[in-house]
């Protein structure tokens, strides 16, 4: 082969090359799922629904179902007004069934374990990061 063969070679090396570094950049997010990207190692932003690039070997997409995010907060909306069982005493701190979920709970008042109750009132504590 001469200098046009190894040129031809090469080039068609380096096609290949170009070809599947463009197809790990390229994803596909469906409707309910997001990316979290993370280039080398910091978060950079949730990215999708839809076509999305990512650096390969740079950027790490992780797949985030949103269903579960959108269970969680219906669970938290049908929880208010519901009726359950006190599996503890209840009064700063205790554990409350509610449709087969427990609960952390708390009350103005002592509740024995056992007691039907109510949901009054539903609180997310949260601290800084």
């Amino acid at each position: 082969m001469g200098a046009l063969g190894n040129f031809v070679c090469l080039l068609g090396i380096l096609t290949i090359v170009m070809v599947v570094l463009l197809a790990t950049a390229v994803r596909i997010v469906p409707e309910y799922e997001r990316l979290d990207v993370y280039r080398l190692g910091r978060y950079i932003g949730q990215r999708g629904p839809g076509i999305v690039m990512v650096i390969p070997f740079i950027d790490q997409p992780i797949k985030v179902d949103i269903q579960d995010k959108m269970k969680k907060v219906q669970a938290v909306q049908q929880a208010f007004d519901a009726i359950g069982e006190t599996k503890t005493l209840v009064y700063n701190d205790g554990s409350v069934e509610i449709d087969g979920v427990v609960w952390n709970a708390m009350s103005k008042q002592s509740i024995p374990p056992g007691t039907r109750v109510r949901v009054t009132k539903v609180i997310f504590e949260v601290e800084s990061m």
